[in-house]
């Protein structure tokens, strides 16, 4: 048993790079580094409940308002669908109100690295973008009960909040307050996939 690290982050690392030459999304949706919130939702069970669904548009659209921040919010096919079907009408057009709050269509890979490695925090129902907001050493609010990455919530960068509103207003003051937060090396150092190579060369390969 090896203690290598997590390939997802090597591919993090080495695509981030070419992804800010690749990509211009910035420029596109004028956006500053560090000072917007990237947003993504995309489970059926917040996107498929209008109360919960209501819930974290209405706080996302708070936030913005309050602090001038902007919120992108790429969206994924059931978003953008449940937008239309349980979205309430006058959330959306609050939502829609706001010049601040960005719907984009979906992003594609280097436009998502690019959007991660440049916000100031992620707020997310997502799986794989707790992962990549650690990545990037980026504060994550979990809109769900519970994560897959307990380490993320242990290490204090991501705070699971749910949709419930105080909850996420909360997470977001303490983020935005807190400026020395720690990333510890718990996905390796970028080169697992090297030291797993090496490995199966050294104790398969034939002399």
């Amino acid at each position: 048993i090896y203690h290598c690290g997590d390939v997802m982050y090597d591919n993090a690392i080495y695509f981030s790079q070419l992804a800010e030459k690749k990509s211009d999304i910035l420029k596109q949706y004028e956006l500053t580094p560090d000072n917007y919130i990237l947003a993504t939702i995309h489970r059926d069970n917040n996107t498929d409940n209008p109360e919960r669904f209501a819930s974290i548009f209405l706080t996302l659209n708070k936030i913005s308002i309050e602090n001038k921040l902007k919120i992108v919010l790429p969206l994924h096919p059931r978003t953008s669908k449940a937008l239309q079907s349980n979205l309430k009408k006058e959330v959306f057009d609050a939502i829609r109100s706001n010049p601040s709050f960005v719907l984009m269509p979906p992003a594609s890979f280097f436009e998502m690295i690019v959007l991660e490695k440049n916000c100031m925090l992620v707020c997310t129902d997502s799986g794989g973008v707790q992962k990549e907001s650690f990545f990037f050493k980026k504060p994550c609010i979990i809109l769900r009960p519970e994560t897959e990455w307990v380490e993320l919530v242990e290490c204090g960068t991501a705070i699971l909040t749910d949709v419930d509103e105080k909850k996420i207003m909360n997470a977001f003051i303490q983020f935005r307050n807190k400026k020395n937060l720690s990333f510890p090396p718990i996905f390796g150092d970028g080169h697992a996939s090297e030291f797993i190579c090496q490995e199966l060369v050294k104790n398969f390969s034939k002399d």
